[in-house]
Order: C-alpha cells, then structure tokens, then sequence
C-alpha cells in the first residue's frame, strides 16, 4: 500500500469502471409521529404508508378523498332538510283522522238532535218549579242527562279534530313551504281555548291549511263557522238558563226551546259544511306524491 492507494486496495484488486463518489449530503427528514404515538396500520391489502407519513383516516365510514378532493357529505336523516337534491318525503295523509273527526261530528249533532226533543218538556219542569221557588239547577230532568252526555263527545271531537289539524297544517307546509298562515302552528290548538281570540282565530287555522293544501277551494267555509259559533253561543245561554240557583221567572223557560232551536240548526248546518271541507281537503292530500309534487 503506497501513498497512491487512498483506500488501502492493492491495485490488481481494485474493481473496473467507475468509482462511487462520496455519499450525499442527506435531506430533511418527514416528521415523525410524536413520542410514545404510532402512525396507524395501513388496512388489509394496503401499502404501508412512507417514514414519518399516516394513514389518512375515513370520512363518516368511507375512504378518505384523494389529497385536494373534498370530503363526501353524508346523506341527511329521514325527513331532515336539506339534502343536496333538495328533496324529502312529504309526511303521511292523516286519512284515518280525517274519518275519526268526521265520525265525531256526526255523533255530537245527533246528540244535540235529543237534546233538542228533551228541552220541550224540559222547559214545562222548570217553570212549574221556578212557581214554587225552586231553582233551576235543583231539578233534573232527561234534559240534563243529555246534556251531561254531550260534554264529552265534544272534547273527544275537538281533541281529534285538533289533531287532525295539526298533522293537516304539517303536511300543508310541507307542500306548500311558500304559502302563508295567519297563525303559528301552536293555534292550532290554542285558537279553541282562548278567550276572545277563539271567535275567529279557528276559521283562520282552518282557512289557511285548506286553502295550502288544496287548488281551488270551494266556497262555503264561513258557513260551517258561522253555524259553530250559533251553536256554541246558543248552548251556552240554555247550559246557563238551567243552572240558576235562585227561582226566577216562570216564563223565562219558554226561551229554552228556542235556544236549543238555534243551537240544532247551528250544529247541522257546521256539520254539512265541515264534512265537505275535511272530505275535500283529504282528497286533495291525496293527489301529492310521495316527493310532495302533484
């Protein structure tokens, strides 16, 4: 070995062609995973990711987009908003409700029907006992008893009506997200009850949810309003006239009849016009599609 031999080699050993160079300077190292963490084990049939490099995790249970592509959005929930097609299913056709409410109202006329029949001979009692300084209230008679059995027919008409309302004002906006209500939802319910506002805000709920649902509706609705409020105002003066506590005049007694008169012809005439307007209404549910388009 000679000061010509910069690697120790004799000559006859050294190797033929070119020579490497010396090594290059090495780069920036990828950064590593931080102490005592792992990158995560590429999936089954998949290339180990690069030194210092991870495996990209999936969006909502999909693989993972390419580098620059954005991620998938997964689909809306059932009948949430807000799909990127624009598109949900309109709610279900409350046909079952629609009959119920229909059925009830057809039971409550005709028990106003017999109490109606019962108020004549009704008004005879009372005005035999009101001569003897009996008070109203302190005399039953069948009148009563059919009085009695009309409350809750009532309240089972009106809670099903109100629930047939409210899926029909659900179904309304759906359809016709555009169309205007007087009313929020909540009067649906409340429209019934509350004093005053009770005198007209009902026809408006209804009104509005007939007129969302259906092309062109018919003529007629002030009607079966006008025929309620005659037979809930009417009612109303008989319930108090047969629940006197002090003995009153023999003859105030004739306008018994007279009321429940009023009150009959108002609940047919309410009904004639509220079995078209649920019956027209629920025909017109039924022509939208399940898209909500006709």
């Amino acid at each position: 070995m000679t000061a010509h031999d910069p690697y120790g080699v004799p000559p006859h050993a050294r190797p033929s062609g070119d020579q490497p160079g010396p090594p290059a300077a090495p780069g920036p190292h990828p950064p590593v995973p931080a102490y005592g963490q792992h990158a995560p084990a590429p999936a089954y049939g998949q290339p180990a990711p690069a030194y210092g490099q991870h495996t990209p995790a999936p969006v909502h249970g999909r693989p993972a987009p390419a580098y620059g592509q954005y991620a998938p959005v997964p689909p809306p929930a059932y009948g949430a908003p807000g799909s990127w097609s624009g598109w949900a299913p309109r709610p279900p056709v409350p046909g079952s409700l629609a009959t119920a409410t229909v059925a009830l109202a057809i039971l409550v006329t005709a028990v106003q029907a017999i109490v109606w029949l019962t108020s004549f001979a009704a008004a005879g009692d009372f005005a035999s006992a009101a001569r003897e300084g009996t008070a109203s209230v302190d005399v039953v008679t069948a009148y009563d008893g059919t009085s009695f059995l009309l409350l809750p027919f009532q309240v089972a008409a009106g809670v099903v009506t109100c629930v047939w309302l409210w899926q029909s004002r659900t179904f309304a906006e759906a359809v016709s997200p555009g169309a205007r209500h007087a009313r929020s939802r909540v009067w649906v319910w409340l429209a019934w009850f509350v004093p005053v506002v009770s005198l007209w805000f009902p026809y408006q709920v209804v009104r509005d949810v007939r007129a969302a649902t259906t092309s062109r509706p018919r003529p007629g609705l002030g009607w079966w309003w006008a025929g309620w409020l005659t037979f809930s105002v009417a009612s109303n003066l008989a319930a108090q006239l047969t629940t006197l506590t002090t003995a009153g005049p023999a003859e105030t007694f004739v306008l018994l009849p007279v009321l429940e008169t009023a009150a009959t012809v108002g609940v047919v005439l309410a009904l004639v016009f509220w079995v078209r307007t649920v019956r027209e209404t629920t025909a017109a549910q039924r022509t939208y599609g399940a898209d909500g388009q006709r």
